[in-house]
């Protein structure tokens, strides 16, 4: 019997949605009511009611513009500019 039913992705969906809310509350970000106010160091559960984060319970990136995905990381780069570093800190 296979064990990823219906009810282990949502659990799934859950856990990884939870992970990226204490993400976002450990880095910093303020939540901004309606009315002007604003908390500086909210809970995680504080951020997962707001309605901006719920499109982060099927996603990692709300949307595929290059502020939202942010830095990609190219392993081949990588290497060249890790060489490249080495090979100028042996000269």
């Amino acid at each position: 019997m296979d064990k990823r039913t219906k009810l282990w992705r949502r659990l799934q969906m859950a856990r990884v949605f939870k992970a990226r809310m204490i993400l976002y509350a450990a880095y910093g970000y303020c939540i901004i009511r309606e009315d002007g106010s604003y908390y500086e160091h909210p809970h995680w559960f504080e951020l997962a009611k707001d309605r901006w984060a719920q499109v982060y319970k099927t996603t990692g990136t709300p949307c595929s513009c290059w502020i939202c995905k942010g830095e990609e990381y190219d392993r081949k780069v990588y290497k060249k500019e890790t060489l490249r570093i080495i090979k100028e800190s042996e000269d």
